[in-house]
């Protein structure tokens, strides 16, 4: 009992410091330091924090628990702000993907934790660094990624976050009708003023889009799916493998979840900005896979079924969520925000993913010595009630670009904007001199989801014409000049 306790101990302080990372100091080192220093600051603390426990707990369990707290509290720092880095930086037509890649390193971590503690030799103190020493690799590697450019442009001004949008934007030779754009919307949102902490739970339009992202985030956990890696021995137990057969590399059932999760995640990542897939799309098209083999798996259990049905059940349980409730809750939540939004916003439904996290982990290990079924049960019908809120609350961000999602879910109190989309708007962005600006908007279809397509002429100092596209996504900005 002790021991299970002292186990128990340093897996929740994981999590609590996640949930502390996440609310307190993210916003702020996001807001003073911007996202490129906030992410190796997490990937640090969390080196940090697997050092103490490993080289310097000497058997003080006081010690070992900061050193979790360390390790969960930088992981805490990274995990909020590396959405908001990639929802700033990526293109519209590669954002779901390039956010995807979130959750799939963190499956690549798993498969790679897995073969490293099936090598012979590797001791407690490594098993603990392993994750320090991916910490240590993103505190480094994030100081040679440049900042973002809305940061800069919003923190700066525009001619700050030039180089570094055309570091990212390597593709195109001019990224002015873009920067123009992004300048435009921040200066409008810095004249409303950052968004109090008040404000995000008393706006109508605000307070939906927060909802929105933090029941996601919650949801993600509801689904049970740490629930079921946390007693999947038990599980494959019933389910009549043996304790080796269980852990047997690379095709012990255990290890079978962690392939499938690879080629879930990988399938997900590569359908979430293409015409066959999408956020809410990709998130009911899973829960098929997830929610009836919970219900199944529960069947089974009340009527004697075979157990080895249950393992079945759970590896494609394991492949649904990987496909989409594994990436899309990571990267949709920092969609749904403008600048002045956004650090508030997140810390909030980040710490709710981390907080649900620690919920589902206190209260799984009753649910599982109450009843198996019941608990296969619960989780299933919380799969269901995941699949109504997707279908009545989400709004596809597929092909969207960042300023414009918002309004998806309602107005906003900008300047330039005066509802949903296609309502009538006002200019977006300014022209390089005071002359006025004619703005013309046309709707396309491409790729089987809705983009807008805006541009704005403006006269250039020579006398010319010039065109400003800024809808960049399939085909790069362009400016072209007629003189």
């Amino acid at each position: 009992a002790a021991w299970t306790s002292f186990i128990v101990w340093g897996l929740n302080l994981v999590t609590f410091g996640m949930m502390c990372g996440a609310l307190l100091p993210g916003p702020i080192l996001a807001s003073m330091l911007g996202r490129r220093l906030t992410t190796s600051m997490g990937g640090l603390t969390c080196f940090l924090g697997c050092a103490v426990v490993a080289w310097l707990s000497g058997g003080s369990r006081a010690v070992y628990y900061l050193g979790r707290f360390l390790t969960g509290f930088g992981c805490g720092i990274a995990c909020y702000v590396l959405p908001m880095y990639n929802a700033e930086v990526a293109t519209l037509n590669i954002r779901g993907l390039t956010g995807s890649l979130f959750q799939f390193m963190v499956v690549v971590g798993g498969v790679l934790a897995v073969i490293c503690f099936s090598i012979p030799g590797i001791d407690w103190r490594q098993g603990f660094l392993v994750p320090g020493y991916l910490g240590l690799l993103v505190g480094i590697g994030a100081l040679a990624c440049p900042e973002s450019p809305r940061f800069l442009v919003d923190r700066y001004g525009k001619e700050k976050g030039r180089a570094a949008l055309q570091r990212v934007r390597s593709h195109l030779s001019d990224v002015d009708g873009e920067l123009e754009y992004i300048d435009q919307c921040l200066r409008e949102e810095r004249a409303a003023g950052k968004v109090s902490y008040l404000e995000l739970f008393t706006k109508p339009g605000l307070r939906y889009r927060l909802f929105v992202a933090c029941f996601l985030q919650a949801a993600q956990q509801m689904t049970g799916v740490n629930a079921f890696l946390g007693f999947q021995t038990d599980i494959f137990h019933a389910a009549g493998y043996s304790s080796d057969e269980i852990v047997k590399f690379p095709d012990g059932p255990s290890n079978i979840i962690q392939w499938v999760f690879i080629v879930g995640s990988v399938t997900g990542l590569l359908l979430v900005d293409s015409k066959y897939g999408g956020r809410k799309k990709q998130l009911l098209g899973a829960s098929a896979f997830m929610g009836p083999p919970l219900l199944i798996a529960a069947v089974l259990h009340f009527v004697n079924g075979a157990p080895v049905v249950t393992a079945y059940m759970l590896w494609i349980f394991s492949f649904g969520f990987q496909a989409a409730w594994g990436i899309v809750p990571w990267f949709y939540p920092a969609e749904l925000f403008k600048m002045n939004e956004r650090e508030r916003a997140l810390s909030i439904s980040t710490f709710c993913g981390f907080l649900f996290n620690l919920l589902v982990g206190l209260i799984t290990e009753a649910l599982y010595h109450w009843s198996q079924g019941g608990m296969f049960l619960i989780f299933g019908l919380l799969n269901v009630t995941n699949c109504i809120f997707v279908a009545v609350c989400m709004r596809e961000t597929k092909g969207v670009p960042l300023e414009e999602i918002p309004a998806l879910f309602g107005p906003v109190n900008t300047a330039s904007k005066k509802g949903k989309t296609g309502e009538d708007e006002e200019n977006v962005v300014q022209g390089v001199t005071d002359d006025k600006i004619e703005h013309d908007s046309t709707v396309e279809e491409q790729s089987g989801s809705r983009r807008d397509a805006r541009v704005h002429r403006y006269n250039l100092p020579h006398g010319g014409q010039g065109e400003i596209a800024t809808s960049f996504v399939p085909q790069p900005v362009q400016v072209s000049t007629a003189i």
